[in-house]
């Protein structure tokens, strides 16, 4: 029973002056009582009917004394349903029952248990307001990738939204509406929404969001362990915040029970509320490519997994607002496991096909032609193309965040482990490669000069994220032998390439005099270079590692002194 129906209750056998004192009263009780109803029960708490304060005015007319009992003017019939009925299915049989009655005022909505013990009291446009999500306020916790698309797209679908982040220059500069991230059309999102439906700031104030989506970051340390730090520091943003009927969804990619092992009881011991009855919790994880995030947040299935029915529901509609793709599971574990599943079947196919490139080196055979061959026509294979190692934020930690999530049910994961061995493996394969050029060719060591072009940590969708790039690792493990190594890429900036301790150079500049040329992603704009004046600029011999065969179809005669390989 809900703290503002214990506000209303009154027994059969009261006088009507006793029912009225609890009416005006229980606002003081409950400041979320309906404040002109009382609900009367029988010695087993069980529903009778209800007595409003328009019955007992319209009984004093009647000449009804107010020492009289209440019982002569309860209505013995108000409008009850079963509690797990979900606001939606409340709101269709609510209409049926006031299209059936004679008297259509409807003065308010009873929930009860399975006992008839009142549960939940609530008016009609309580009710419209639950079944119309649009007038819900969205909290978006962290701000990061994740956090910012979700975020625009919710407020270009009518939402308004409050993003939160701890982060002082990520909020100084959204508020002068300069997004940290590169997506398309994300500027001009934030440009037409700031301040109108979408609001920064880095604290909770005057928030009057009922709808929190957390988006947080989960890291893994090098040893594997996952670091649910950052979950937990989000978490405390809701205490003394959170009230009862919120929602809440995890978006974070988190080990499978996090919600219900560590998340639930959080919240339950902060907030003194339990879940499923005073507040919703479920989980919808993040599926987007940074570089089409925006578009992919409308076309993709969401996958939703709620703590029960009311949890799912309400979380669907939220996603609803966005796309019509959704996708269900059975429980917040279940959706859970749906991020890992995609991110580690994704590593393993990209091990598979970087595997078999080691193989074919081994058989001196060109990987890219054979991969190529074997899709070509036949649908049952979808092999990608090998690749100078796997990156990213995601694809380098959510395997081990599945490896988390087996450790106590006793089963030792095995592929996912292989494949991230794997796909490490192909920064050693790169430099192994370089090396042997620069030996077999009698380079002077401190005097070779390495110019590597793609820092992002993927090409296509184009990103400026150099988060886990194995670009930045391999450009490590050449340090270690090599001085003179210079950087480019088509969208960072001289500045942050600078930042990141690496040595900028343009195109030309990096291309004159380089001993070797190393492209490690596939960024649209390379196909526009015009390789053969920059490679003829290139000291004799030279190597030109096009590590995704960008150029391969573009090369139709050889450059003079000039290595092309690939993966």
């Amino acid at each position: 029973m809900k703290p503002r129906v214990k506000a209303t209750i009154i027994k059969k056998n009261v006088s009507i002056r006793v029912a009225m004192e609890v009416i005006q009263n229980q606002t003081h009780l409950a400041p979320d009582a309906p404040g002109h109803i009382a609900l009367a029960t029988d010695k087993n708490n069980k529903l009778i009917g209800i007595v409003t304060d328009g019955d007992i005015r319209r009984a004093l007319l009647r000449g009804v004394d107010m020492d009289d009992k209440v019982e002569s003017i309860i209505n013995l019939d108000p409008i009850t349903f079963f509690k797990d009925l979900t606001p939606t299915e409340i709101l269709e049989k609510t209409v049926e029952q006031i299209k059936q009655r004679s008297k259509k005022r409807l003065e308010v909505i009873i929930t009860v248990d399975e006992q008839n013990r009142p549960y939940d009291i609530f008016t009609f446009f309580e009710l419209w307001r639950k079944v119309e999500i649009k007038t819900r306020v969205v909290s978006i916790i962290g701000l990061g990738y994740v956090g910012l698309t979700l975020g625009l797209v919710l407020a270009d679908s009518g939402f308004k939204v409050v993003g939160v982040d701890s982060n002082d220059k990520i909020v100084a500069d959204l508020k002068k509406k300069k997004s940290h991230i590169h997506e398309p059309g994300i500027n001009s999102l934030l440009s037409h929404h700031l301040n109108n439906n979408f609001f920064v700031q880095n604290k909770f104030d005057g928030n009057d969001s009922d709808v929190y989506i957390i988006c947080v970051g989960t890291a893994v340390n090098q040893k594997g362990k996952v670091i649910t730090k950052p979950l937990e520091e989000s978490l405390s943003y809701l205490k003394g915040i959170l009230k009862e009927d919120d929602l809440v969804i995890l978006r974070s990619t988190v080990p499978v029970g996090t919600c219900r092992k560590l998340v639930i009881p959080w919240l339950e011991k902060k907030t003194k509320m339990k879940a499923g009855e005073d507040f919703h919790i479920a989980f919808a994880p993040e599926r987007t490519s940074e570089g089409k995030a925006l578009v992919e947040l409308r076309s993709l299935p969401q996958i939703i997994g709620g703590y029960d029915k009311k949890s799912a529901d309400l979380a669907v509609k939220i996603f609803n607002a966005m796309t019509n793709s959704i996708i269900l599971v059975d429980d917040l574990e279940a959706a859970e496991m749906v991020k890992l599943l995609n991110n580690a079947y994704r590593d393993l196919v990209f091990a598979f096909a970087n595997e078999t490139a080691l193989i074919f080196y081994k058989l001196n055979l060109n990987s890219y032609k054979i991969i190529a061959a074997a899709n070509q026509g036949y649908s049952r294979s979808d092999i990608p193309q090998a690749s100078p190692g796997v990156g990213g934020y995601c694809l380098t930690k959510d395997p081990y965040i599945l490896l988390e999530s087996t450790k106590k049910i006793g089963y030792q994961v095995k592929l996912p482990l292989i494949s991230r061995k794997i796909n490490q493996s192909m920064i050693d394969y790169v430099c192994h490669r370089t090396f042997n050029f620069i030996k077999k060719n009698n380079k002077i060591k401190n005097k070779v000069k390495i110019f590597v072009i793609g820092l992002a940590f993927k090409g296509e969708p184009e990103t400026t994220d150099m988060r886990q790039s194995t670009s930045l690792d391999i450009i490590k493990k050449l340090h270690g032998s090599y001085n003179h190594i210079f950087a480019y890429d088509p969208l960072i900036k001289k500045t942050d390439i600078v930042k990141a301790g690496l040595k900028y150079r343009s195109l030309a500049q990096g291309f004159k005099n380089a001993d070797c040329v190393l492209i490690l992603n596939n960024h649209r704009s390379y196909k526009d270079f015009k390789l053969y004046d920059l490679a003829t600029t290139m000291k004799k011999p030279g190597l030109l590692f096009d590590a995704w065969h960008i150029f391969d179809d573009l090369i139709t005669e050889p450059i003079a002194g000039i290595q092309h390989w690939g993966i």
